[in-house]
């Protein structure tokens, strides 16, 4: 009788067995300093962050299916990233990530994270980012999965590597222009300066001017 009362008082009294810590962070996190709606020619920032110490590469697609690379802003550059830290993407010069110029009035931006180095000499050449071995036809019809592709093509055999891709559109009233003009037109002539795409230049754009639907998407993926 004494030796069963003890077991019970023992077994009431014992300590709950502790609960495993669930992270609710993902593995790694993409956004913007807005909610990813810019005007045309604003500057955007882009931030990003691992759950833990991880190798990272972000690319951009804009509404042309141009990919650029906005980090490591060179292929030579270190591309570890301390988990649990927030990265602004940096720009050239120290500016901001990249400038919302998209004539489409959306774009993409994908961040991929590895616990090993992403093979990105095929992606270089002369210290810079190679603009046409980035170069993915797919990227116009799914940005998504076209930018996919190329961090594919960056792993090893067997590596191992989760992602988040977030939208953005380019600015209200150039929305507003694709829905009231359905036709045909040419659009103004245009000058600048861009140092990914070879320096200055002048041309005359054309296109089709039709209703569209964009959206924002958050999410994140394993690959």
């Amino acid at each position: 009788m004494l030796t069963a009362l003890l077991l019970l008082t023992s077994t009431a009294t014992a300590a709950p067995a502790a609960m495993p810590v669930v992270s609710k962070d993902p593995p790694v996190h993409i956004w913007f300093n807005s909610d990813g709606t810019y005007g045309y020619g604003e500057r955007a920032k882009v931030y990003a962050k691992s759950a833990h110490d991880a190798y990272l590469i972000v690319l951009r697609s804009d509404g042309a299916g141009r990919v650029r690379v906005l980090f490591p802003l060179d292929p030579q550059d270190d591309p570890r990233i301390t988990g649990g830290k927030k990265y602004e993407l940096k720009g050239r010069g120290g500016r901001e990530a990249f400038v919302a110029d998209d004539s489409s009035g959306a774009g993409t931006v994908l961040a991929a994270i590895s616990d090993k180095p992403f093979r990105l000499d095929q992606f270089a050449q002369n210290g810079l980012w190679d603009t046409r071995a980035l170069a993915n036809p797919r990227v116009q019809d799914d940005a998504e999965s076209g930018l996919l592709e190329l961090v594919q093509r960056m792993k090893a055999p067997e590596q191992h590597f989760d992602y988040d891709v977030a939208h953005y559109v380019v600015s209200d009233r150039y929305a507003r222009d694709l829905y009231a003009y359905p036709y045909p037109y040419a659009g103004p002539a245009w000058w600048g300066y861009d140092p990914w795409w070879g320096g200055r230049g002048i041309g005359l754009g054309f296109g089709w001017r039709s209703p569209g639907f964009y959206r924002f998407h958050r999410g994140w993926r394993g690959w």
